[in-house]
């Protein structure tokens, strides 16, 4: 074989196995997936990804072997922001939680607020400026707050417990941050009359508060010698002597009615009037110095519902009576005057 015979042999050789190499390659790019021009192969962002790690990180040094541990990708992680993220607290968080209730069990009913229906909450959310608002706490406990549900119940709970729900019900964020403050005491409410500059319905700010707060608030005048304490919900008559230093120690709860009292058991009587209507007690009345309209709702037992009118007719010196109309609900929320009381005045509670 001439040597021009053998040159033509070895290049036709070369090409052959170029051919087959390339044909090789080709196969094992499809084989794996990576083929960056077949549109079915698997997205890269969602395979397995194998992190080599050496067998000397098992104690097999020296051996020359490799293994594979399996790690998954960010696809595959659990992210709260998904609907099925599987996102527990930690043991810490847990803990904290179960330590602050028990904290507030062991509290005192004076260093203790549970919202109520009526109270008004301030909803901060620190992660967004656009989940912070006031929420009113309705007549079934909850408040409308979108983000952490259809139905959030608040009442009967404190703030920070309060923070603990919302929090939970927030599935946008991995971890909201919730700060739950009390705006407008509305639910804790007493009624003060008597002897007093400030009398009416007054709202605690505690689950309890002692009577010193209350003399405070009131503004109770000097000629008041006693005190007398009607337990709402056990219908219990309690009678004590301001005098007495003890007597600033006693507490007062939700529902009671405190009147302050002269020396004669009574503020001092000017005569008499009438109520009916939609109160709780009617008929005549002690009508004492300084009595006003609202007051007169509070002894007569407070109102049945929630009634808007108010009329007094009151004698003239002709004899004849003299129409006089208020709006209670604006008196009671201190947008109009509260009118005194004379004697003799004739009351009419309405809707």
């Amino acid at each position: 074989m001439t040597l021009i015979e053998r040159k033509s042999l070895i290049s036709i050789g070369l090409c052959i196995l170029f051919a087959i190499a390339m044909t090789a390659g080709s196969l094992s790019a499809q084989s794996d997936g990576r083929s960056r021009n077949n549109p079915y192969s698997p997205s890269p962002n969602s395979k397995t990804k194998q992190i080599e790690i050496p067998t000397s990180t098992k104690n097999n040094v020296g051996s020359g072997e490799v293994s594979f541990v399996m790690q998954r990708s960010a696809s595959q992680v659990p992210d709260a922001n998904r609907p099925n993220a599987d996102v527990r607290p930690t043991i810490a968080q847990t803990t904290f939680k179960i330590a602050k209730t028990a904290e507030i069990r062991t509290l005192p009913p004076t260093e203790v607020y549970k919202i109520g229906i009526g109270d008004v909450l301030f909803v901060s959310l620190k992660n967004s400026t656009q989940g912070s608002g006031y929420f009113t706490v309705r007549s079934d406990g909850t408040i409308d707050y979108p983000l952490a549900g259809d139905v959030v119940v608040v009442a009967d709970q404190t703030t920070e417990v309060a923070e603990e729900i919302i929090a939970s019900g927030i599935k946008i964020f991995t971890e909201p941050q919730i700060e739950v403050k009390v705006r407008q005491y509305g639910s804790h409410k007493i009624t003060v009359s008597g002897l007093v500059e400030n009398a009416g319905e007054k709202n605690l700010q505690r689950e309890a508060m002692p009577l010193f707060a209350i003399r405070a608030e009131a503004v109770v005048k000097p000629k008041a010698t006693k005190v007398s304490i009607i337990r709402g919900d056990q219908l219990k008559h309690e009678i004590y002597d301001l005098k007495d230093p003890k007597t600033d120690e006693i507490l007062i709860f939700p529902g009671n009615t405190v009147e302050f009292t002269g020396d004669s058991g009574s503020a001092t009587a000017a005569g008499s009037f009438f109520i009916s209507g939609e109160v709780i007690s009617g008929g005549q009345k002690d009508l004492t110095n300084g009595l006003t309209l609202y007051q007169a709702v509070i002894v007569s037992g407070g109102t049945k519902g929630d009634p808007k009118k108010a009329v007094i007719r009151r004698k003239n010196e002709r004899g004849m009576f003299t129409v006089l109309e208020h709006n209670l609900r604006s008196i009671r929320e201190g947008r109009s005057m509260d009118p005194f009381l004379a004697p003799g005045d004739v009351i009419e509670i309405k809707n």
